[in-house]
């Protein structure tokens, strides 16, 4: 039914990288925002109650 060459050719590998980043970041996208922005407050609070914590 469909001619299957040795090799895919240039252009479809190109579609496909590009299908599969936009799909991969509509799917991904928000968890990994979320998980990252509650990352950097976690980072930010420690950070504020070491400084504290600190003697001056």
């Amino acid at each position: 039914m469909f001619g299957r060459s040795r090799f895919l050719s240039f252009p479809m590998v190109i579609g496909a990288v590009i299908i599969g980043v936009v799909s991969g970041k509509a799917i991904f996208g928000p968890p990994l925002d979320e998980y990252w922005r509650k990352k950097h407050q976690e980072e930010a609070s420690a950070a504020a109650k070491e400084n504290d914590s600190a003697p001056n």
